[in-house]
């Protein structure tokens, strides 16, 4: 018993130290000190861990309890970029009020539909989807493909407006006055950006993918087959450590060339899209200075965006600036991708 009670002590140190280090993964660039990003992925998991060891150790009322609790104290500014309550609101100005859908849409490749029907499916799975949502005012996709879908996205959501870059896109209601694109290096993953003229000014949008970690597949494989002593599980989570620890690093430098982009901006900005990266890394962290997360605003529950086998992975964002007051944040638990859509209304505020 004693030697059981020693091991839950230290698992627990343990445990806590780990979770410190996560904490300063949004803080140190992974390409130049990776080990921290690892960290900082598996956080919703670390404060679980923290939180049983926490309850464990009260229901024996002993003091070890303020291991995990410390921590968990310490770390409270990034629990609400994981877990949040709110509550929504209607625009005090209906006509001050812009609705962003913001998609992976993984180029509808969930929908393959019947031999020689594919193109009938994925129409009809998509008016499906566009009954779930408000009728967005700007749509904002990645892993867009294909000019059938472009029309498909007018004539379902009445779009008419579009800047498009690869494989990703902006669609609006508005008219687009200018638009750019960054292309990545290492990468083909890319981003878009126009600036929209709308009733209360101009915005700039952002619709960017960045680095894919390309890990779906063998992630499900772990998670649904994957034995603890079997050789090929460990070489999977090998593979897949390393896939990220590149994948990772060159997010920062990818969202560093967004970031300064942002910067000299003219116009109010609203950056949306998927970052790949969770909210405790440096990607995101770089990226949502001096803007809004929609989520930390106005979301509920785990704001979990992506449908894989990898657990609470919010990945996919809408973060406007300060001109912007957040009304609504909304994830579309919809079938037709492995990520899930992520609406937000927004009023402008200034």
């Amino acid at each position: 018993m004693k030697l059981l009670g020693n091991s839950l002590r230290w698992s627990n140190l343990l445990l806590v130290v780990v979770t410190l280090l996560a904490y300063l993964a949004p803080l140190v660039n992974p390409s130049q000190i990776w080990i921290f990003a690892y960290f900082g992925l598996a956080y919703p998991i670390l404060l679980f861990a923290n939180i049983g060891f926490a309850v464990f150790w009260l229901l024996r009322k002993n003091r070890y309890a303020l291991f995990s609790i410390g921590c968990i104290v310490v770390g409270l500014g990034h629990l609400g970029g994981f877990f949040n309550i709110s509550s929504l609101e209607k625009a005090s100005d209906p006509d001050s009020e812009m609705r962003i859908l913001t998609f992976n849409i993984a180029a509808l490749n969930n929908y393959s539909g019947k031999k020689g029907k594919r193109e009938e499916s994925i129409r009809n799975s998509f008016e499906q989807f566009a009954k779930q949502i408000e009728q967005p005012d700007v749509l904002c996709l990645q892993e867009w493909k294909g000019e059938k879908m472009s029309k498909l996205i007018e004539n379902t959501l009445g779009l008419p407006q579009r800047f498009r870059f690869q494989s990703t896109a902006i669609f609006a209601k508005y008219p687009i006055l200018k638009g750019g694109e960054f292309t990545f290096d290492e990468s083909t993953n890319s981003c878009v950006w126009a600036d929209l003229k709308t009733p209360k000014g101009v915005v700039r949008i952002y619709s960017l993918h960045l680095q894919s970690n390309k890990l779906t597949l063998t992630a499900e494989k772990i998670a649904t087959q994957g034995q603890i002593n079997d050789e090929e599980t460990w070489r999977n989570v090998r593979f897949v450590l390393s896939r990220y620890r590149k994948a990772v690093a060159i997010r920062a430098k990818q969202a560093q060339q967004i970031a300064d982009h942002i910067a000299k901006s003219p116009h109010p900005v609203i950056l949306c899209g998927d970052f790949n990266d969770p909210p405790v890394s440096y990607t995101y962290n770089l990226l949502s200075k001096n803007l809004q997360d929609s989520f930390c605003k106005k979301g509920s529950g785990t704001g979990t965006t992506f449908a894989g086998s990898i657990p609470f992975l919010r990945i996919d964002y809408v973060l406007p600036d300060g001109h912007f007051k957040v009304l609504r944040h909304k994830v579309i638990h919809s079938k037709i991708s492995d990520h899930y859509p992520v609406q937000v209304a927004v009023q402008w505020a200034k």
